[in-house]
């Protein structure tokens, strides 16, 4: 029994140093590591119950699993939105309304469309950030843009990739258009500057490398599968925050990233950025509503010169994917 709990003990001190140190590998490296970050939460509870057995115990090793419960605290922090700051109340005027969403193609049908519009519009944002845009031959960009007609200025990405396609609707002036596409694959980030009330800020709309798996994969192909698109993931990352870090403004990057708040994807970019989820989210919530609506895999990041004040997740029926509601405070922007 002493051997089997050394071991045990070993390999979650392995695991949670590991979850710790993941956004210090390579894209390639911390692909190795997907169920890792896939497991933070139990890796963490886990941690928990033996630092208190050992503690109640009077055993001296209880210092050691401290010691990694402290480690994994960001990682658990970036799993809940836990905000106490008054957050200070600001004219309509001056607030920017974001709204960021994965649509899944609308269906390809024009009713989901004309719906999933209507919902979009009752919320009255300044911009709307839209993922899985449909090939204009299975659903046309004609018949999109109609949809949104309180939206005088609009971008779509140039090469047009079946469903995976982006859009950008937005009431103030577009400028500055760039387009990131990843090799091997349909995935894409959409960059422009919004010039809004004589302030501009750089917007990235971006859907990073899909996890999609066909059901006929054995569990080894699912495996390799899962480590391919997550190193492909945080290689795309890689790019995103290098782009971030040369922007000469203020930069919301808002979007599907495919991947968990424990992830090297979000937390390269946290590093950056604030997660509007954890600035304003009013209770835990997933943003993928399959799978048992648990899994957070879309955010919205600001700035730190941006006050968020406020970050809703909505269910809706038209996509596999929650809407992003955000309120920005943008005076503090330069």
């Amino acid at each position: 029994m002493r051997v089997f709990n050394c071991l045990s003990g070993s390999i979650l001190c392995g695991l949670t140093l590991l979850l710790i140190f993941l956004p210090c590998f390579t894209p390639e490296w911390a692909g190795n590591f997907i169920l890792i970050s896939l497991s933070a939460i139990p890796i963490c509870i886990a941690d928990g119950i033996i630092f208190a057995i050992l503690l109640w115990r009077h055993n001296r090793w209880w210092m050691l699993y401290l010691f990694l419960l402290l480690g994994s605290l960001p990682v658990l922090a970036c799993q809940f939105p836990f905000h106490f700051l008054h957050k200070e109340k600001v004219l309509d005027s001056n607030q920017l309304k974001l709204v960021c969403w994965n649509t899944e193609g609308f269906r390809l049908n024009k009713d989901t469309l004309t719906k999933a519009a209507h919902s979009i519009r009752v919320l009255q944002p300044g911009i709307v950030c839209l993922q899985e845009r449909p090939h204009t031959n299975l659903l046309a960009w004609d018949t999109i843009r109609a949809a949104f007609p309180d939206y005088p200025y609009c971008i779509i990405n140039s090469r047009e990739d079946e469903v995976l396609n982006l859009a950008v609707f937005s009431r103030w002036p577009i400028g500055n258009v760039q387009e990131y596409y990843f090799p091997n694959s349909y995935n894409k980030i959409l960059q422009a500057d919004i010039q809004m009330t004589g302030q501009t800020f750089r917007l990235f709309n971006v859907h990073l490398q899909t996890t999609g798996m066909n059901e006929s994969y054995s569990m080894k192909d699912r495996f390799q599968a899962m480590r391919h698109h997550t190193v492909q993931r945080n290689r795309q990352t890689d790019l995103l925050t290098k782009a971030i870090a040369e922007s000469p403004y203020p930069v919301i990057v808002c979007g599907d990233f495919n991947d968990t708040p424990a992830s090297y994807a979000y937390r390269k970019i946290s590093r950056l950025l604030q997660d509007c989820f954890l600035q304003a989210g009013q209770t835990w919530s997933g943003s993928y509503q399959c799978w048992g609506g648990f899994l957070r895999i879309d955010y919205t990041f600001c700035s730190p010169a941006f006050q968020v004040n406020r970050y809703l997740l909505i269910s809706n029926p038209w996509s596999d994917h929650k809407q992003q509601h955000c309120v920005l405070y943008l005076d503090k922007c330069s």
